[in-house]
């Protein structure tokens, strides 16, 4: 797993008695050689450093990717799907069969390496790389050095949520008197840490929301950050009615959401039909 040296140096001097990593090949360093296994130290990390290396292949494990999600959500998410290999195939079969059917390619993301070894040599090969897309075809070609024992941790490619034109929300009246409004958003990440409410594992709502006003932009905005879910409210005008046929053209099975107007005693409701529609899959009867 190529991970970059300046965040490898954070972790071990901020955890220095549990921070673990491991090469994943012989690494010469400074004329020295470490072997595919041995530890990363920071002595090694800040002679990397030194001598221009940016980023270092260590080997994954589950506690690794803990820390990095811990010191770096953005950039490391959390799984959302947790596979064996009959499961992951029937999985990419299901989405090569409605990848046909539109012109929006779904895929999963590995999180984490995989590995094989032939049991002839020292240093393990890497069949699945951490991030990789995966569909059904690059299954096929690589399952055979996949062990039967094997595991995946996944992420869909889709991610996100479109808020298509004005979210309405109704005003109230606080115990001080002033009135407020309710904020979608806001709402997501107060609710951030309650399973009942958590959209998705991966799903971060101050990154992955996406506000789009214009119909022309909609399709646009639907494909370019291959966002999981649109929601608009309730008034629409003609416009906003063929913007959206426009992106349903391009892709049948997009999720769509009408958010009624917000209020304290909507709220909670709306943010339960979103985690429930965000994790629908449409093709599915």
């Amino acid at each position: 797993m190529i991970i970059e040296i300046k965040k490898l140096q954070y972790l071990i001097n901020k955890y220095t008695d549990e921070f673990n990593c491991f090469y994943l090949h012989d690494t010469v360093i400074e004329g020295k050689k470490y072997r595919a296994g041995s530890e990363v130290l920071l002595l090694h990390a800040n002679q990397l450093q030194k001598n221009g290396v940016k980023e270092l292949d260590v080997r994954y494990d589950v506690t690794l990717y803990e820390y990095l999600i811990r010191e770096y959500p953005v950039e490391y998410r959390r799984p959302v799907r947790w596979v064996d290999s009959v499961t992951m195939e029937k999985l990419l079969a299901e989405l090569d069969l409605i990848n046909a059917q539109s012109k929006r390619k779904r895929f999963f993301q590995i999180i984490g390496d995989i590995y094989w070894n032939d049991g002839r040599q020292s240093q393990q090969e890497i069949v699945f790389r951490h991030g990789e897309r995966l569909d059904l075809h690059k299954w096929k070609g690589n399952k055979i050095y996949v062990e039967a024992s094997q595991k995946f941790f996944l992420r869909s490619s889709e991610n996100g949520i479109i808020l298509y034109g004005s979210i309405q929300s109704n005003e109230y009246a606080e115990r001080d008197g002033y009135r407020k409004s309710i904020d979608l958003v806001g709402s997501m990440l107060s609710h951030k840490f309650d399973k009942k409410f958590e959209i998705s594992p991966d799903f971060i709502p101050n990154k992955d929301v996406y506000r789009v006003e214009e119909p022309g932009r909609l399709a646009e905005e639907y494909i370019g950050t291959n966002a999981r879910l649109v929601a608009f409210s309730e008034a629409l005008t003609n416009a906003d009615k063929e913007a959206l046929l426009h992106m349903k053209r391009h892709d049948p099975f997009v999720r769509m959401m009408v958010i009624p107007p917000l209020s304290p005693d909507t709220i909670d409701d709306v943010l339960i039909q979103l985690k429930m529609v965000y994790n629908t899959d449409r093709w599915k009867k």
